[in-house]
């Protein structure tokens, strides 16, 4: 199993609809390559120091490499990551493989 997190440091001008509106889409295209429990998003909840301000994120849990890659070619990733780019001051993406 392969793990995609995306955290995002927000511009002040994120609006609730615009993260809203990213949380739907990012939702339904893991929905669509990995099916329907493959993707937890939200934003951060805690006050914890260590957050380095990362405010808003998604974590996406695929069973192959070839789900991974399918949805980084997938039509609907482009719109996401400008839709990410566009309320965001600051993006880390991480992947990693969950051994079995």
């Amino acid at each position: 199993m392969l793990v995609h997190i995306v955290l995002m440091r927000l511009r002040s001008k994120a609006s609730s609809a615009a993260l809203y509106d990213l949380e739907r889409r990012v939702r339904d295209l893991a929905e669509a390559v990995a099916g329907p429990d493959a993707c937890v998003v939200g934003p951060n909840i805690t006050e914890e120091p260590l957050s380095q301000e990362y405010e808003f994120g998604f974590v996406l849990r695929f069973a192959s490499h070839a789900e991974l890659d399918a949805y980084h070619v997938n039509p609907a990733h482009l719109p996401i990551s400008l839709a990410i780019r566009d309320v965001s001051r600051t993006v880390l993406v991480f992947d990693f493989a969950l051994e079995a």
